[in-house]
């Protein structure tokens, strides 16, 4: 199989480090994310608890950081 690079915006490779697993490359998550079984690639959830509450508190502070951004940028 061959390999084709792709230019995307630093907001949308924001967007994929937000999804990106720590054992993952890009390639990984776009793959995962672009399953034709649309839950297949859903959540952050693991097996192991910390490792869940570890993942849910790193989209928490990327969602309020996203936020305050935003708001921020209004002003």
């Amino acid at each position: 199989m061959g390999s084709t690079s792709i230019r995307v915006s630093d907001e949308t490779k924001d967007r994929l480090d937000l999804f990106k697993r720590e054992d993952e490359s890009y390639e990984d998550v776009i793959l995962r994310l672009t399953e034709r079984d649309k839950w297949t690639g859903f959540g952050v959830l693991s097996d192991a608890a910390a490792d869940t509450d570890e993942g849910m508190d790193n989209i928490r502070e990327e969602l309020r950081t996203g936020t305050t951004d935003d708001i921020e940028g209004q002003q």
